[in-house]
């Protein structure tokens, strides 16, 4: 109960300071045109204060002293270097303000600001002066003021003013930053040249900014609303998201103990390295066993689009009943070609093009036959509960209860492995064969009347039962012919069971991992799409129904084009997630078996192997690979709102 009393006082005290510093804020800024005067000296105060707070709150400075208990001494420690801060910058901020003339807002800024450089330099603690190398010293000041001139020319702002921006936070990086030598040749001496002029050159580029007049100043009241509101939200991306990105692309640049400089050798590490592209057994598909199955679907694809074509007086008609051959002929290829290749950025393709592919395609197809249609919301629950699932426990889920496999000896207790040895003791020989032969022939007849039935209204239609009806027909044949399921047979010509090895036989078992995700985002992407599909305006429906149109062609030809949108959205949002896929290959190979993926192997590399510049650069590989969904993600939904 303490703990639960803590945690509501926890959130009550960050609510109310958080709404204190807004309100606070508002009241700040308001002062901008009520009081420039009180209205900048404030701001010098608050800078001053977070500035001097920062710096005695990671004991770079001299202090007189930490109490022990809470008593009068506070202001004299805890609070005397923020205090000084808040006097500092309150003082430069009113005289700023009552300085008009140029020459003199120049003079005083850079004479503030060399003076604070002076006081800042002597009062750093000895374990933090600085021993400055020439060349960083000179190389990042004159980066940084070329970068800052730039910016400003394609902002169209002063570029004098850009240039002595990025001069000041060069010159902060080349002396604080990279130019920083061993502790031992620290001196006062270097400690005060850099923060003098650190100093100087922020007090240079505040003199030159000039007093607002009064439209100028209505305007910083009128932009600070919209800081108010966007600036703590781009706080916490730039302290959370970019300032880390920035730091882990410097990393990439160094070695394994992020000391030594290596450039772009550890790029040229990811690529040349097998494990991570492996491109020697490309040719290998084409002896695939599965290709026979692509020239199949891709013949009957193009042969019912010409079917469908001439009911629509085109050459050829790829909306509807073509689609779906079509989609099991790409579908199969690039199972064929990922196959036969190996490495861990293939491996993240090969996740990006199956998940997306199947969990789009599955949800929008639930979405559509579970719409109107009676305990819908039943339906949509089942298949929506996965998402309610950790990526975690559902590797574990399908790990340990659906591909389990155990010694021959054993009962199976993995529900894939059960049926399979199951159907491999029960369908070899006799008359299990034969019983599961007929069933699939039933199967292939039932879709061959279906056919014939559908011969009169649609041939493209009844081309596709056809072309269901060959694989029932292929099972039952391979069930004559040497049975289906799992089994071998010992040099006695004993008959054993023989469990699929789910996890731990390649190249298949990076699908296998697939679906584990397809299981939990088809739910995700079947609600969104179906709330897509009841927002299609229903005159379009009735109009393409009343000029004829079958239910397949209003599908095709009006809902589909009208949730293309969404569509997008959704496949792109799905392959962000699966670029990033880690928790599922953590959890259940680990990345062996060659199921490897760039997250995994980031992760190994900076923490298992200590080895930071590598794992850094799998990070940034990882981090562009995602990039440019997530702008195109961002760009639909922007066009679709």
């Amino acid at each position: 109960m303490q703990k639960v009393i803590q945690t509501i006082l926890g959130v009550v005290v960050a609510v109310g300071a958080f709404t204190a510093l807004w309100v606070g804020a508002n009241l700040v800024f308001n002062q901008a045109t009520r009081d420039f005067k009180r209205f900048s000296a404030i701001a010098g105060a608050i800078v001053g204060t977070l500035f001097m707070t920062v710096v005695d709150g990671n004991r770079l400075v001299t202090g007189i002293g930490r109490p022990n208990e809470w008593d009068w001494a506070l202001v004299h420690t805890y609070l005397f270097w923020p205090l000084v801060g808040a006097a500092a910058g309150a003082a430069v901020g009113w005289v700023l303000a009552n300085l008009d003339a140029r020459p003199k807002r120049l003079a005083f800024a850079v004479g503030a600001g060399l003076a604070i450089g002076t006081l800042l330099g002597v009062i750093l603690k000895s374990r933090y002066q600085l021993a400055l190398r020439t060349t960083p010293l000179f190389m990042w000041p004159a980066v940084g003021a070329a970068f800052g001139a730039g910016l400003s020319l394609l902002r169209r702002r002063n570029i004098l003013n850009g240039a002595v921006t990025g001069l000041f936070f060069g010159w902060l990086y080349g002396t604080f930053g990279a130019g920083l030598q061993s502790v031992s040749q620290a001196n006062l001496t270097e400690t005060l040249i850099a923060t003098c002029v650190a100093g100087g050159l922020a007090g240079l580029r505040l003199g030159m900014t000039e007093n607002p007049d009064v439209v100028g100043r209505a305007s910083i009241e009128s932009k600070s609303r919209a800081w108010l509101f966007v600036g703590p939200a781009f706080a916490f991306y730039t302290i959370m998201l970019i300032l880390p990105a920035i730091q882990t692309f410097v990393l990439s640049l160094k070695g394994r103990d992020s000391i030594d400089w290596v450039g772009f050798a550890n790029y040229r590490e990811v690529f040349a390295d097998e494990s991570n592209i492996d491109l020697s057994d490309f040719g290998g598909f084409l002896g695939s066993g599965i290709l026979p199955w692509v020239a199949f679907f891709v013949v009957a694809g193009l042969l019912i689009a010409f079917l469908l074509g001439r009911e629509t007086s085109q050459p050829l008609d790829f909306s509807g009943a073509p689609v779906l051959p079509l989609i099991l002929a790409m579908g199969l290829l690039s199972f064929a070609i990922f196959t036969h290749l190996r490495g861990t950025i293939i491996n993240n393709l090969w996740w990006v093009v199956g998940v997306t592919l199947l969990s789009t395609s599955l949800g929008l197809a639930m979405a559509k036959l579970s719409d109107g249609v009676f305990g819908e919301p039943v339906a949509k629950s089942f298949v929506f509960m996965p998402m309610a699932i950790s990526f975690v426990g559902a590797s574990i889920i399908w790990r340990l209860i659906m591909y389990q496999g155990r010694n021959i000896t054993k009962n199976q207790t993995g529900f894939y492995n059960a049926i399979w040895v199951w159907l491999g003791n029960n369908t070899t020989t006799g008359p299990g064969s034969v019983i599961a032969a007929a069933i699939f022939v039933a199967v292939a007849c039932a879709l061959g009347f279906a056919a014939i039935r559908a011969l009169s209204d649609s041939p493209a239609v009844s081309a596709l039962y056809l072309t269901i009806a060959v694989v029932p027909l292929w099972v039952a044949y391979r069930a004559l012919s040497g049975g289906i399921g799992g089994y071998q047979y010992t040099e006695a010509g004993d008959q054993l069971p023989l469990a699929v090895e789910f996890v731990q036989k390649g190249p298949f078992n990076n699908f296998w991992l697939m679906f584990i995700l397809v299981w939990i985002q088809t739910g995700f992407a079947m609600v969104i799409l179906s709330a897509a599909i009841k927002a299609v305006p229903q005159d379009y429906i009735e109009a393409a129904s009343i000029d004829g149109a079958t239910e397949g062609q209003v599908f095709w030809r009006i809902t589909v084009p009208q949730v293309m949108p969404t569509i997008l959205v959704v496949a792109t949002t799905i392959m962000v997630n699966v670029m990033k896929v880690f928790d599922i290959v953590k959890v259940t190979t680990n990345g062996q078996f060659g199921t490897q993926v760039l997250a995994n192997a980031m992760y190994q590399e900076a923490f298992l192997n200590f080895n930071r510049g590598l794992g850094a650069s799998l990070a940034i590989i990882l981090f562009i690979g995602v990039l440019p969904v997530m702008v195109w993600n961002v760009y639909n939904m922007t066009q679709e709102a």
